[in-house]
Order: structure tokens, then sequence, then C-alpha cells
């Protein structure tokens, strides 16, 4: 690494550093305190579709507030909040359920099962619904960001709609480096899977806003006990819809854990990660190919599919290269 590539990481290891985690926080909290005084004077609109958002929980109490707080500052009036403890063993659901009153929130509680049980169980404890959400319970939403992905998806008709997200490690906020290629394009409104082969490169959830019609009939479900679990559910989404929008504004922080507990995936060894992720990749090439079977999909989403495995999946396990250039391969 040159003298100036060793200096700039320097910079940002410095700026990532807890205590900037915590400035961060603190202006995202002014944030979200004058959204909220604001929407406490202003008329809500009136008939907007419900948009239900799930949240699972597991030992976030550092994280909940500011979680709930940017769901409660948001310029869209009409959600519904569906909580999924997951046998939480701290005061995660006790600061919860201080939001009791100031938004449409219910909290279940369920046995220790993971992310993926968690988002299942709110799943199935929703009633009625326009539209899905799904949110992890350290990460926040951009102020305005219901009311953009519900305006984009009311006015083309889509499936669902995926927007850009924010990559927060203490003070360094950046744009996805690995999904840039999905929004460069700009926002891109009632596209399909075989038109944008590069939508690949995302397959996180809660980035998303679903239709609740067509995320029901589709029967997705996350997979139990597996790390990146979005992978193969989120491909069947893109498969299985007519058209889907993208929206090229930021959605999401997500949140890079910097101080305390990591995130499951972060304290995970690198062996099982690995070994979940390839498992996980293989189920999206399968998906691929049955899809380029039936037209949904073409040769350009194998190609797409094989660049972001040597372009991103390699360079997170670069002692992985045989296995992930395997995977690469596609038929002529």
């Amino acid at each position: 690494m040159s003298v100036v590539g060793r200096v700039l990481r320097a910079g940002y290891d410095f700026l990532s550093l807890p205590f900037f985690a915590r400035v961060s926080d603190f202006w995202l909290n002014l944030e979200f305190d004058w959204k909220i005084f604001w929407n406490a004077v202003r008329v809500p609109a009136a008939n907007q579709p419900l948009v239900t958002i799930v949240i699972p929980v597991y030992n976030v109490e550092r994280y909940i507030n500011l979680c709930l707080k940017s769901i409660q500052a948001q310029s869209y009036s009409n959600i519904q909040v569906v909580l999924v403890d997951d046998g939480s063993t701290d005061h995660s659901i006790k600061i919860a359920r201080k939001f009791e009153n100031q938004l449409n929130l219910e909290i279940f509680r369920q046995e220790n099962a993971g992310i993926s049980a968690a988002r299942n169980a709110g799943v199935r404890a929703i009633r009625q619904t326009d539209y899905l959400m799904f949110l992890d319970s350290d990460d926040t939403l951009f102020p305005g960001a219901i009311r953009r992905l519900v305006t984009q998806v009311e006015k083309s008709g889509s499936d669902f709609v995926i927007g850009d997200t924010v990559r927060t490690k203490g003070v360094v906020w950046v744009k996805r480096i690995d999904t840039r290629q999905v929004f460069k394009q700009g926002t891109r409104p009632g596209v399909t899977f075989a038109e944008h082969p590069e939508v690949i490169r995302d397959l996180t959830a809660w980035n998303r806003l679903f239709r609740w019609s067509f995320y029901h009939d589709a029967g997705i479900e996350f997979p139990v006990g597996r790390f990146f679990e979005d992978f193969a559910p989120m491909t069947k989404a893109l498969i299985a819809a007519e058209k889907f929008d993208i929206l090229a504004k930021p959605i999401v922080h997500w949140r890079i854990r910097t101080e305390g507990d990591r995130s499951i995936t972060q304290q995970s060894a690198d062996e099982v990660k690995f070994q979940h992720r390839l498992e996980q990749l293989k189920q999206v090439k399968s998906s691929i190919v049955a899809a380029v079977a039936v037209k949904r999909a073409n040769h350009k989403n194998l190609e797409a599919f094989a660049d972001r495995v040597l372009s991103h999946d390699l360079r997170l396990h670069p002692d992985k290269a045989s296995e992930l250039a395997e995977l690469a391969k596609i038929d002529a």
C-alpha cells in the first residue's frame, strides 16, 4: 500500500473508532428529534397505504432507541411496527416499550432462534397491510425514506422497490461500494431481473419495500440457522417479480458496529461464514439457472452473478479463490 493509501486508511480507522460512532448517533438523534417535532405540528396526509416494518431484536439495547426513533421521525404516518424479540437478555425490549405510545407498535417474543426465524415470525404476525419492509435493529432509516419508497412504487405499480444504502461506521458515511453498479443509472421504474442483471449485487432484505400481496403470494421465507440469509429469498423475489423499481436515493444507514457485541455475522468464525456464504450463493446460482430455463432470466444474469462472485465475494474471502472461481463458472 502506498504512503497516501496508508494515511487514508489510518484516517478512516481513526474516524471509525467507538467515540465517533457515538458522535454520529448524537447528530442522528438531533436530526430525528427535529423531524419528530415537525411531524407533531403538521397535518398528516390522509388515506395513506399501510406500511408494516418487521424488526428482529436480540440484545441491542445500545441501538434500538435510535432505530425506533428513526421510524418515529418519518414524514409518512401510516406505519405499523412488528418487533420480534428473539430471546433478548438485556434491556432492549424495556427500551422498545417506551415507544408504544409514539408508534403503532406490536411486540412478540420467541425463544432465541436467529434473525431468519424472527423475520418469518414477524411476517406471520401480520394480519393486514399494504406494504412490507424489514429493518435491522441496529440500523436507522433516513428521514423521508418510507414516503419516497411508497411514492415510487405507487406511481410505478411495481411489486417492490429497492433503495440505496449508506454504510455507516463511526462518522464515516459512504454509499455501499459493492452495490454502486445497481444504482449507477439512477432511479429506474418498472424493470425486470432480465433487464437489470447487475441487481444481483444487492441481495439485502432491509433496503426494499414489498407490495404485501406480492410478498405473500411469492411464498418468500428466510432460511433458519444460516448466515447470509437474505441471498436466496431476495433472488427469489427478483425472479418472481413482474417488475420492480430501483430508487437511487439513500434509504437506510447500515451500521457497522465498532463497540460492544458485534453483529451476528461479525461474531462468527470466518470458515463458518464462508461455508454459509458459499451455500447461499450456490442456491442463488441454481435459481438463476432455473429462471433462464423459463425465460425469466438470461445469460447476462449468469454473467452478472459470476462478476459479483469474483469482484465482491472473492474480495471478502481471498483465500477461497479456487472454490469461488468454480462457483463463478458458467456454461457457454
